[in-house]
């Protein structure tokens, strides 16, 4: 599950945070969660109470990150609503926008559509009021995915197409990648295999520019799937291999024979 990071917008100094804290972002990165889970609860435990406010919340962010990664939602939950606790006394509406954001994606992951709903417009309106585009861009991708989730296939692509034009403005690549992939997935749903194929090639591409491994290979399992069910054998083996030589190069574990 992806979850809304504050610090893509307020990227705080390197020197304001611990060695604990970076190695924990760096783990993150590689998806190594029970390394960056250690590093964040330690350096959580190690906290001052003269520590700054801001520091607290950020640790408690990406500990919620890391638990709804690991799939422990409850935990993850706590840490969130402790985020929000603080964020509210600061009047944020930015930092606020987000965490109801990523309340919202806990909800849907539980399949709770109508309290996602409900956190992701309250999360839209904190968002707009902090003229945060680049944040919104991400909330309109997590609508695209709630109306999936429903069966409302029209509505998820022209949210996620608003998400894209969202991230263009603010250039965002990582939000580009990740929200082609999410509307190639769509429009296959949808029975649109050429924009679907389109907007994967789009995503596999914005992922390699990124140095993104895994998500190129999803993308990539995403155009094997639709080359298959065009009955296009010699496409499927081109992005199967290169699915092969990725995870070979960077020592991923092995995919799936299956496209999801």
């Amino acid at each position: 599950m992806k979850q809304a990071d504050p610090n893509k917008t307020n990227a705080p100094l390197e020197s304001d945070r611990s060695n604990l804290f970076l190695n924990g972002k760096r783990f993150f990165h590689r998806r190594d969660y029970p390394s960056a889970l250690r590093c964040f609860e330690a350096d959580l435990k190690g906290l001052e109470q003269s520590s700054p406010l801001d520091y607290r919340i950020d640790l408690l962010i990406n500990l919620g990150n890391i638990y709804a990664q690991l799939g422990m939602p409850d935990r993850s939950q706590e840490y969130y609503q402790e985020v929000l606790s603080l964020q509210q006394e600061k009047s944020d509406p930015h930092a606020i926008g987000l965490t109801l954001v990523n309340l919202g994606n806990l909800a849907r992951e539980g399949g709770d559509r109508t309290r996602a709903e409900a956190y992701y417009l309250e999360a839209a309106d904190h968002l707009k009021k902090a003229k945060d585009t680049h944040s919104l861009a991400i909330l309109y991708s997590n609508f695209g995915l709630l109306a999936q989730d429903r069966g409302a296939l029209d509505e998820g692509i022209t949210y996620l197409k608003k998400a894209i034009d969202l991230h263009k403005k603010t250039g965002f690549e990582e939000g580009l990648a990740t929200s082609w992939a999410q509307l190639g997935r769509l429009f296959t749903k949808n029975g649109n295999d050429r924009d679907a194929e389109t907007c994967l090639n789009y995503s596999a591409t914005h992922f390699r520019s990124l140095g993104d491994p895994y998500g190129e290979s999803e993308a990539l399992r995403g155009l094997a799937q639709i080359y298959e069910l065009r009955q296009e054998p010699e496409l499927v083996l081109r992005c199967r291999n290169r699915i092969q030589e990725i995870h070979r190069r960077f020592d991923l574990p092995s995919p799936e024979s299956d496209p999801p």
